[in-house]
């Protein structure tokens, strides 16, 4: 395990793993689970290799055929590259509120979600939206796609440069 990249970020006895390997992250998110990704606005900032996080993020949803929460400002850019049965527009504390709650029947009303993946969030933000998910329910599989390591999350980077990210990204991608 990566140590936490925010060094306060004590998750309690239950950590997540950090996945070193885009192999084993492909078969992790290829399990048949019913799957939403909850895109931030930071991944239309961030670029690797000029090319927009957000555009490597549509690419894994494309490949996931899963549904994608926007949140923030990203609806916008990801519109007309998500079809409109898969794209949702909504904050992340409304997301992570959904999430948690058990009788929530999902996005497309047909039962709630077993895997939710996340990227493109502030550090200290979305840390927060993992713990709630982590510590108050326990059906869904949390997975982080940052370069960030999230002890709160199941499954997480760890803590890469950008290089190391833009390849795994890349390699995911290809895998998926």
């Amino acid at each position: 395990m990566a140590r936490p990249y925010q060094k306060a970020n004590i998750p309690g006895p239950e950590q997540g793993t950090s996945v070193y390997d885009p192999k084993v992250m492909a078969n992790l998110l290829k399990d048949d689970k019913k799957k939403v990704f909850v895109i931030g606005s930071e991944s239309l900032t961030w670029e690797l290799g000029g090319k927009k996080v957000a555009d490597y993020f549509i690419e894994i949803t494309k490949k996931l055929d899963c549904h994608v929460i926007s949140t923030g400002h990203t609806y916008k850019y990801l519109k007309d590259k998500i079809p409109k049965d898969k794209l949702w527009d909504m904050s992340l504390i409304n997301a992570t509120g959904r999430l948690v709650d058990k009788d929530w029947k999902g996005l497309d009303g047909k039962g709630q979600y077993s895997m939710a993946i996340f990227g493109g969030h502030l550090v200290y933000y979305v840390s927060q939206a993992l713990s709630r998910l982590k510590n108050f329910q326990n059906y869904l599989r949390l997975v982080e796609l940052d370069k960030f390591s999230h002890p709160n999350a199941r499954f997480s980077l760890p803590n890469f440069s950008d290089d190391d990210w833009k390849d795994f990204l890349e390699k995911l991608i290809e895998y998926l």
